[in-house]
């Protein structure tokens, strides 16, 4: 985790290598930076090592669309903090789903917390019960289990061999990176995508797929280059068990609170969660 979640973020400034060209300003902006994409990237990545702790806002909206006609709208709204040392991790959300016969909203609660000391949380909505996992559970593993993804390192490192399709863009307070992935160029970077968000997805569902649009766009503060908000949006068509489907996701991660975010177990959760064993 720490590698992933805070030194990886390190390696970002290799992205850059080779672009000398300064950000574009846009409309209103009057507080001009000279500084190239390389140097911010590597100012970005400076600043990185120095981060021991944050939180994160995660807010995702999907739209399925079948064969048949028929739409599956799903969202989700989550809360995330993470401490370096020692390690701490929370989430706290609601993952939405509309019901595409009747319509009926189902809302899933999302709750986990992980500390080193007391070991690792989550909230089972159906049994309105909280449970304690084994030692051996690992963060990630469980995050990926949960479809969350919050973590900007890993999302940067994808991005590293597409620097030259990037635009680059500043205001008056941040700057913004954009990549239009689209077309067979950016096919491995799309099945990276999904494979980093969906990491049980047998290799052959890839097959089956195809990328009509993605979009990345990356803020960074220009005044302390914390990243800031890292935006995803992507439209995939796939063939499931049969039935032709596109899915249109759009998600935002925030990022604050450097360096002054806290995880606290709840006392009821840790007296009262049950332990599962396998």
């Amino acid at each position: 985790m720490k590698k992933k979640m805070f030194v990886a973020l390190a390696g970002v400034a290799v992205i850059a290598a080779g672009c000398g060209t300064t950000a574009t300003p846009k409309e209103n902006t009057t507080d001009k930076s000279d500084l190239s994409l390389e140097e911010v990237f590597t100012k970005s990545s400076e600043r990185q090592s120095e981060i021991k702790s944050f939180n994160a806002t995660v807010t995702m909206t999907q739209a399925m669309e079948l064969g048949d006609g028929s739409t599956v709208d799903t969202s989700a709204n989550m809360k995330m903090g993470a401490v370096l040392e020692p390690t701490q991790f929370f989430v706290d959300g609601t993952i939405s789903m509309t019901e595409p016969t009747s319509g009926d909203k189902l809302d899933m609660p999302m709750k986990m917390y992980m500390t080193a000391e007391d070991g690792f949380y989550m909230y089972d909505d159906t049994s309105k019960t909280w449970f304690k996992l084994p030692q051996d559970a690992t963060l990630d593993e469980m995050l990926s289990q949960a479809g969350v993804q919050a973590n900007a390192a890993d999302q940067l490192q994808l991005l590293e061999k597409y620097v030259d399709d990037f635009t680059f863009e500043q205001t008056n307070k941040e700057y913004i990176l954009t990549l239009n992935a689209g077309g067979d160029k950016f096919k491995q970077l799309i099945e990276e995508q999904v494979a980093l968000t969906m990491p049980d997805a047998p290799i052959e569902q890839f097959e089956n797929m195809s990328f009509e649009d993605t979009t990345y766009q990356l803020t960074i503060d220009k005044k302390t280059y914390d990243m800031k908000e890292l935006k995803l949006d992507m439209i995939i068509s796939m063939d499931i068990d049969g039935v032709q489907a596109k899915i249109d996701q759009k998600t935002t991660t925030t990022y604050d609170d450097f360096n002054n975010a806290t995880v606290t177990i709840p006392q009821d959760v840790l007296e009262n969660a049950q332990e599962i064993n396998y």
